[in-house]
């Protein structure tokens, strides 16, 4: 829970910074794949209604696509998903807002926006990794109830395995 109110409060600031002097990422949509078009079953209600508008590819693992308990916080250019796991939280989120004026010809934001090696970083009881994807910044953060005993929070296995398996659910291009 302190993790939700900590990135609303995160999301409020990102927004009227946006506003100020920032502006928003262009995305390059990935071509579709066959994984990213198989749909099993109907998605959850919370999904679809919560993901409806956003403009950029929405990634979720595919192990919890079906969980109707999730929670999503989402505008236009930003959304994250809360999953509810036993002694943990799992958050996926997606934003393409940036707080500097750059111009997209810049060598360095090119530079910046290229695909680098994913690293997974244990800090204050969390697992997390931040990654781009199609010029969408991205993370997953994996917070336990107990995070000095859950493996979960002390070993990069089970984040590594939901990075890995995280599926392009939605999104509007």
């Amino acid at each position: 829970m302190r993790l939700i109110l900590t990135l609303s409060i995160i999301f409020g600031f990102f927004i009227s910074e946006l506003k100020a002097s920032g502006g928003v990422l262009e995305v390059n949509w990935p071509k579709a794949k066959s994984q990213h078009e198989k749909i099993k079953r109907a998605y959850p209600t919370v999904l679809k209604k919560a993901t409806n508008n956003i403009t950029l590819p929405i990634y979720i693992p595919r192990f919890y696509v079906y969980d109707k308990t999730m929670s999503i916080v989402s505008d236009k250019n930003f959304y994250t998903i809360t999953i509810f796991l036993k002694g943990a939280t799992l958050m996926v989120s997606g934003d393409r807002t940036y707080q500097q004026k750059v111009t997209s010809a810049n060598k360095q934001f090119q530079k910046m926006m290229k695909a680098s090696p994913i690293t997974f970083t244990q800090a204050e009881g969390m697992m997390t990794t931040d990654f781009n994807r199609h010029g969408v910044n991205y993370a997953l953060v994996l917070e336990c109830d107990s995070p000095k005993s859950d493996k979960r929070c002390t070993q990069e296995t089970f984040l590594k395995q939901i990075f890995n398996g995280l599926i392009i659910v939605g999104g509007k291009r």
